[in-house]
């Protein structure tokens, strides 16, 4: 199973959390990755593999496109979205 979890204000609420999921999840077998509507740049990067490279957590910045959209096209099949906002997912924000 893939589970595609937000960054910010979903993450960011509670990241010791997250990181238990994160490691429970990929104990299972599971693959986890994050996917913002964060602009895909250095700034961006650069934070998010402060984050998540420990855990080698793909991270997919989707931008101002809908992230479900983004995702099909990357080819990244994601079976359960975790977000605080999930109009960004298909697009109504």
């Amino acid at each position: 199973m893939t589970i595609a979890i937000d960054y910010d204000d979903t993450y960011t609420v509670d990241p010791d959390f997250w990181n238990e999921f994160i490691m429970s999840a990929q104990r299972r077998g599971h693959e986890v990755v994050v996917v913002t509507a964060r602009p895909d740049n250095d700034e961006t990067r650069c934070e998010m593999r402060g984050v998540f490279d420990i855990w080698e957590v793909a991270v997919y910045c989707s931008g101002d496109e809908p992230k479900a959209h983004y995702a099909r096209r990357k080819g990244l099949a994601v079976d359960v979205w975790i977000d605080d906002s999930p109009g960004w997912i298909v697009g109504i924000t």
